[in-house]
């Protein structure tokens, strides 16, 4: 997948998970803001503006997927996309 496919998917998702939040209320708060948190992180970390908590959170996915075998070693999902 490269760069701007992950993107276009990430500004998908975003959208969905806020109409949610407009379409369902307070019925579907904490599940829309999960997934919110989590690409809009993604967002910050495609575009280059990370925040400590970002750093945080995808160290803590890599560490997760190398720990489980889909990720080798030093490898980081952001590495496998292409340019």
């Amino acid at each position: 997948m490269t760069k701007s496919d992950l993107q276009v998917y990430v500004d998908e998702q975003i959208n969905i998970a806020a109409q949610r939040i407009i379409d369902k209320g307070a019925v579907s708060d904490d599940l829309a803001s999960g997934r919110l948190n989590i690409f809009l992180s993604l967002r910050r970390s495609l575009d280059s503006k990370m925040t400590h908590e970002d750093l945080a959170i995808w160290g803590a996915i890599n560490d997760v997927l190398q720990q489980v075998g889909i990720l080798s070693g030093k490898e980081t999902v952001f590495a496998r996309l292409q340019a």
